[in-house]
């Protein structure tokens, strides 16, 4: 690629370090698990809605790449399905969440099925939250950013995106989330008035771009669309909404607060998607369209600008690697390690998290170079994590209703392993599903028939 200008090189510079210092900047003298792990539970409601608007919305280069190629179905796609299923948490589950004193969804999980269903909650949670797809997204636009190597890139955003994770837990990460809020926000907004200024509006994009990029299924077929609102089930089960929730100060803030995020969410998705659109208009012939974003920008914007759209990309990404790694963290060092010893003290729980903070972040970071394809990577861990903890954790908040307890070990494993095997059957064996079935629905009907037989076992 050409040499950036030096502005373009120093503006995202400036971001890392911001990011950097604004992470290990300490405030008081706060001390104990609760502040570490959820921030005392003091957690605002503008910085809930800015810290879970930046968190979630982590996959830019996955929806440069889905948005170039296939157009408005990118809204349809990585928008509507999870708005549906954010609002259903929202209404149903937010509130409760907040009101127990669990820290995370393996803390539900034990409190409902025992610490059997808990260990299998918290190692599936480990495997989805390890933000590898995110690195490998953070790592390719440091990479060209910088002309560095991708595995340089990749080094150094995992230094500056987790490594204030370690000293400041929760606060630290809110922190930047929000400082990153406000940066990609103003990014795109900048982006999109300069392309509709320059070339012109929908007229422009409907001259110059395909018809069917402009439908809900953007030239694929239904079932290609329809699996991802059954992946966007994952919303009700996502270990960041519980924690964030978890920390909040009241749980009267929740509903509202998921409620403004989703048209947060809405507002961006259409900026991205109209992104998307000029980018196919204006560069038909991309070789990578994971690059769209960056490459558009390149071609549209001045040097500054397009430096700061490049840091906008960057706080996209990162503020959801620095969430993502301190829930694996979480997840490992609290949820598995800690309740799997005989004595449970909570003064362990902190310097644990940091240990396999470290652990985590090394997982994530070797998967990111393993992989080359951030929507498949979305697609695998979506399609195994619905299945193994969709239905107990869900049923777990009715007694009446709750996953029978002699069966739901079983039928998380069998749930998981079925989809998993379901998977590796069409990399390895095949080309294609058996029978041409998405795993995420076999796992979801084992996980079902577990229920149901468990719950006709115990009316007889």
């Amino acid at each position: 690629m050409p040499r950036l200008h030096s502005l373009d090189i120093a503006v995202p510079a400036l971001y890392f370090v911001a990011v950097l210092v604004l992470g290990l900047l300490r405030r008081g003298r706060r001390h104990g698990v609760e502040e570490y792990i959820l921030m005392g539970r003091k957690l605002t409601a503008p910085a809930f809605v800015m810290s879970l608007v930046s968190a979630w919305y982590g996959g830019i280069l996955g929806v440069s790449e889905y948005s170039y190629n296939f157009g408005l179905s990118n809204w349809f796609v990585f928008g509507v399905p999870y708005y549906i299923h954010a609002l259903i948490f929202a209404i149903f589950f937010a509130r409760l969440a907040r009101r127990t004193q669990n820290y995370s969804i393996p803390d539900r999980l034990e409190s409902s099925y025992g610490s059997g269903a808990a260990r299998i909650g918290a190692l599936v949670i480990v495997v989805i939250t390890m933000p590898a797809a995110y690195l490998l997204m953070v790592g390719k636009m440091t990479a060209w950013i910088f002309g560095w190597s991708y595995p340089l890139g990749l080094l150094a955003a995992v230094l500056f995106s987790t490594i204030y994770i370690y000293a400041g837990g929760l606060r630290s990460v809110v922190r930047t989330d929000v400082f990153e809020f406000i940066i990609m926000y103003a990014g795109f907004i900048m982006m999109v008035i300069m392309l509709g200024a320059t070339y012109g509006g929908i007229g422009f994009l409907h001259a110059n771009v395909k018809p069917e990029l402009f439908t809900p299924l953007g030239g694929q077929a239904f079932a290609a669309v329809f699996v991802w609102y059954i992946i966007a089930s994952t919303t009700l089960i996502e270990p960041l909404f519980y924690e964030r929730v978890s920390a909040l100060k009241s749980e009267r803030i929740a509903l509202p607060g998921i409620i403004i995020a989703i048209v947060f969410w809405a507002i961006f998705d259409l900026m991205t998607t109209t992104t998307g659109l000029y980018a196919r208009a204006l560069l038909p012939d991309l070789k990578d369209p994971a690059y769209a974003f960056p490459e558009l920008a390149r071609l549209v914007l001045p040097a500054g600008a397009f430096g700061f759209f490049l840091a906008a990309l960057l706080a996209t990404i990162m503020s959801t690697v620095n969430a993502y790694t301190f829930l694996a963290a979480k997840a490992l060092g609290q949820d598995l390690i800690w309740k799997s010893t005989a004595k449970r003290d909570p003064a362990r729980v902190q310097p644990l998290v940091r240990r396999w903070l470290i652990v985590t972040t090394v997982a994530a970071t070797l998967l990111a170079l393993a992989s080359d394809s951030i929507v498949n990577l979305w697609h695998g861990l979506g399609s195994v994590a619905a299945p193994v903890l969709l239905l107990p954790t869900l049923t777990s908040w009715s007694a009446k209703h709750a996953y029978p307890r002699r069966v739901v070990v079983a039928g998380m494993i069998c749930a998981g392993l079925v989809s998993l095997g379901w998977q590796l059957w069409q990399v390895y064996i095949a080309k294609d599903y058996p029978f041409g079935i998405e795993p995420i629905y076999v796992g979801l009907a084992v996980s079902a028939l577990f229920y149901a037989v468990g719950r006709l076992a115990r009316r007889t």
